[in-house]
């Protein structure tokens, strides 16, 4: 009776024979093309949990300084106007 299952093209082969209790051979690997491969597949995850981490950081820090950079503001706007009125006053006398 024919198989009817499709064989794969490429059927990989065992090419060297691995006893076991023995330390499997490893090949040189050049570092930096092997460091580069890995932030390559790497880099939008990590870019992607630190764009999260810094806007929840920058939130923070924004809800943190509001009150004080509001009030430093009116200090501001109350001494500009002080001063205005002081010349207004100062050079109609």
């Amino acid at each position: 009776m024919p198989d009817s299952k499709l064989v794969p093209r490429f059927v990989p082969t065992l090419t060297e024979v691995v006893q076991p209790g023995q330390p499997t051979p490893v090949t040189a690997v050049d570092s930096q093309w092997l460091a580069e491969q890995v932030l390559q597949t790497v880099k939008p995850k990590l870019e992607q949990q630190l764009r999260a981490s810094l806007q929840v950081l920058i939130e923070q820090q924004m809800r943190a300084s509001a009150p004080r950079l509001q009030q430093e503001m009116e200090d501001a706007i109350r001494v500009a106007v002080a001063h205005t009125l002081a010349r207004i006053i100062k050079t109609k006398k």
